[in-house]
This record gives structure tokens, sequence and C-alpha cells, in this order.
């Protein structure tokens, strides 16, 4: 190849360069967040809510935190058993480690708030670690959940219902986990709103329903060598707009997927 042959060759190149260069000079930049296409899909999701006739509170889009617990259903409620006033008939069953407490004479609510009553040792051991929970609860039985430094216990083997009839209080049955420990590192979480946009995408989120509440807790998972796994879970309160029955759904919040209710969890 001659050198006349060599130059027309390199002018070309240069020419082909300096074309790619003005294109890219004039067209757009392109964003490299995703943010806003993140927000039209949301927004998307919540047109689509509204014309299925589903409200949606105004849920945050942020991140949260949790851990993996487990426990071997530790309880000291039968020796706690020991220390109740004479004044509650107490009974202890075994089989599902449930402390039962009958008041011999029922406390009237004018006297004693439930809050009072739950949390005097005298009547209620381990009272002030359990919160209330007042979407799980009726006027006759007040439901409260057990409060561990992980956060609050949504099952069956940490809770504690307090009875009333004629606004007075006759009782109680409680449960309670005392070996909660964490297994794994603090790991990341979905976010609330992610949560309730997984349950209509998988159509889990039923028309002409309202979202009353979203609340992150601890629920069942699995067993494991005798150990229960408690994992982070988005529970979504959503009541039909028709019927005004609620239920609550369980979203695992390290991976949005549906977690099935057991009968421990009710």
């Amino acid at each position: 190849m001659d050198h006349r042959k060599i130059e027309w060759l390199f002018l070309i190149l240069f020419c082909l360069v300096d074309i790619y260069l003005i294109i890219e000079l004039w067209r757009p930049p392109i964003s490299l967040s995703s943010s806003t296409s993140s927000v039209t899909s949301s927004n998307n999701l919540r047109e689509e809510m509204r014309s299925d006739n589903i409200t949606v509170p105004k849920l945050s889009r942020n991140a949260d935190s949790g851990y993996y617990l487990a426990s071997r259903g530790k309880t000291d409620l039968k020796k706690a058993a020991g220390k109740i006033s004479s004044d509650v008939q107490v009974d202890y069953a075994q089989n599902d480690k449930t402390l039962y407490g009958t008041l011999k004479k029922p406390i009237s609510l004018e006297w004693m708030s439930l809050e009072q009553f739950k949390n005097d040792k005298n009547y209620v051991p381990h009272g002030k670690e359990f919160t209330y929970a007042s979407y799980l609860s009726s006027n006759s039985s007040y439901v409260y959940v057990q409060h561990s430094q992980y956060g609050n216990l949504y099952s069956n083997l940490g809770q504690l219902v307090i009875t009333v009839k004629d606004k007075k209080i006759t009782g109680y049955y409680e449960t309670y986990l005392s070996d909660l420990t964490s297994v794994r590192e603090l790991q990341s979480t979905i976010s609330p709103w992610r949560a309730v946009s997984n349950l209509y995408t998988n159509r889990e989120l039923s028309d002409n329903s309202k979202v009353m509440q979203v609340k992150l807790g601890y629920t069942r998972l699995t067993e494991v060598r005798g150990s229960v796994i408690f994992v982070p879970t988005w529970m979504v309160w959503i009541e039909n707009k028709s019927s005004k029955s609620t239920t609550v759904k369980r979203v695992n919040a390290f991976n949005g997927q549906l977690l099935q209710t057991t009968a421990v969890d009710d």
C-alpha cells in the first residue's frame, strides 16, 4: 500500500471520528439514576390501584432493617406463676406453655386501666414487655404482642390477651419467649410501599379494598432443629369496603414474598 492510500485512509478515519463526536455532543445526556423511572412506576401502580377502587395510604419508600431471630421456646411463666397475687386463680398449661389467670373478683376499668393492670407484676408477669395491638383486638379481648429489643413479635408464642366483660377485667392468658436471639447480622428490608405493591402485582390485594395499616414486626418463618425462626415481616391490614371485613397479609420484609399464615401466627 503506497503513502497516498494510507493518507486517504487516515483522512476517512478522522472524518468518522469527528462525525461520532458531533453526534455525541448533540445527544441529550443519559441519566444514570433509576429514581425517575422508579417514581414513574410507583405513580403508575397507584393509578392502577385507584382504577381498581383500592385505597392505599401514603407509605414510605425507604428501606428498614431487621434480623433473623431464633427461639427454642423457652419460657419462665411456670415459675413466674408462683409470684402472682392470690387474687388471681392461676393455671399453667405445659403442652402449649400458656399461663391462664382468672380474677377471683373482676376489676372495674373505672378503678384500674388495662395498661395499669398489664404493667402490675402482681397480676401479669412481664407485662411491661407487651405492646397493645389495636388491629388485633376487640371490645372483649385486648391483644398485646411481645416487644423485644429487636421489635414486636406477632405470634401466639409471645402474646398477652386480656379479657373484659361488662367493663370489668375478668382475666387473661399469656405466652412469653425468654430466649429470643438474633442468628445473623442486621440486614436491610424492603419498604412498606414495596410490600403493598408486591401484594397488588401478585393479585393478593383485591379490588374494592382499603389498606388500613402496615406495620413491621416478626412472624414465624420456619422451624429448624427444634428452634423456631422468625423473620421481619410487613403486616398489612386490608379491609373490604363492602363487607367491612378485615384480613391480614404477611410479606417477608427481606425478599418481598407472601408468607402463609399458620396457627402459631393467628
